[in-house]
């Protein structure tokens, strides 16, 4: 339990992966058509190193639930899941796995 603990302490403050500005740009289509969106989706997917599983398996430790709900997103220059439990949410970076905090999100590249 201590060494979970420490992991997550470890990896608030490991710096976290970040998209590059052309990753970041394909994510925004200029023409907002519904299958545009959809596409914009698919790359994002296709761009996370962080698969579904082991994501699902990190949000499982830190928010010690095993109903985990997934959400794949961006904000700025981070692609990271959004993992919700009835009791908790966690943000986990898609590029490197390190769990992100809402600060760090809201400041972004600043």
């Amino acid at each position: 339990m201590k060494y979970l603990c420490m992991l997550a302490v470890l990896s608030v403050f490991a710096p976290a992966q970040t998209m590059s500005p052309q990753q970041h740009l394909q994510l925004h289509p200029y023409n907002q058509r519904p299958s545009l969106r959809n596409e914009a989706d698919k790359r994002a997917h296709r761009m996370h190193i962080i698969e579904e599983k082991e994501a699902k398996t990190i949000a499982e430790k830190v928010c010690h639930s095993d109903d985990v709900k997934l959400i794949l997103t961006h904000h700025d220059i981070y692609l990271y899941y959004i993992a919700v439990t009835p009791t908790c949410t966690a943000y986990i970076n898609a590029m490197d796995g390190s769990i992100l905090t809402p600060e760090q999100l809201k400041k972004g590249a600043k």
